[in-house]
């Protein structure tokens, strides 16, 4: 990366020992990598706002101040808020082509369900349960607080919208199969007796803004991959100077 020809090398030694370096060249690489793509000014004032609205710098003077802590500048503020917008563009003009194989492989990964949950770990308590929730008797929020043994009694018994994916593998089948509503027979999973109803089960569906998501995905790996190629190289040219003053 052109950028760190001219870095000295004890600067660099500096920032490998400091664990700072693999950080820098990702951001000298994201720079790099952006600095022909120009934000719509719409978005950055958006996101210029936001940012005053987040650290409360209400009139001229609190920006100022808070600029002067920091000891940059308003239009090097604007460049780091224009970086997300860049990077977003970024990833659709190199990746969207690649977007929809990658949400293929991924969709299992980003569907997505509600689920009311309880556990507990003798058979008979858990079949009892069962039987009270099928028949109406009272609510899945109010065994899951008085019964269960998991986190899930902090939440009433309910789980998500979360990932199915992050679910017990036993549990994923039944959620991505079992019909809204329906509470579910206790199955023994580790040491528990679990008892379920899925709530409502969301599909991910490839839309813009999944699109969008993808893309940012691949770009994201590609900054990964080329920033640890970058620090190798960096730290390979030093270790060569090094050995170049030795001998």
């Amino acid at each position: 990366m052109s950028k760190f020809n001219d870095v000295k090398s004890d600067t660099v030694d500096l920032l490998r020992r400091t664990d700072q370096l693999q950080q820098l060249v990702r951001r000298l690489l994201i720079e790099e990598s952006t600095q022909e793509l120009n934000p719509p000014q719409e978005l950055l004032k958006q996101a210029f706002a936001n940012h005053c609205r987040q650290q409360q710098l209400n009139s001229e003077e609190s920006l100022n101040h808070w600029l002067s802590e920091r000891c940059i500048s308003k239009d090097e503020l604007l460049e780091q808020l224009s970086l997300p917008i860049k990077l977003s563009k970024l990833a659709m003009d190199s990746f969207s082509i690649k977007a929809e194989a990658r949400f293929l492989q991924r969709k299992e990964a980003l569907d997505q369900a509600t689920y009311s949950l309880l556990r507990v770990k003798e058979s008979g308590v858990a079949h009892e349960l069962y039987l009270q929730l099928e028949a109406g008797e009272t609510s899945f929020e109010t065994l899951a607080t008085g019964y269960s043994e998991g986190p899930e009694q902090r939440s009433g018994g309910r789980v998500g919208p979360a990932p199915i994916s992050r679910a017990h593998p036993q549990l994923q089948q039944l959620l991505r199969t079992a019909p809204a509503g329906v509470v579910l027979e206790p199955i023994a999973i580790e040491q528990w007796w679990v008892v379920a109803r899925l709530e409502e089960r969301m599909e991910a569906s490839f839309d813009d803004t999944m699109r969008q998501r993808m893309a940012s995905e691949l770009l994201e790996q590609w900054i990964t991959s080329e920033t640890n190629h970058l620090v190798k190289s960096v730290c390979s040219r030093e270790n060569d100077r090094e050995q170049a003053s030795i001998s």
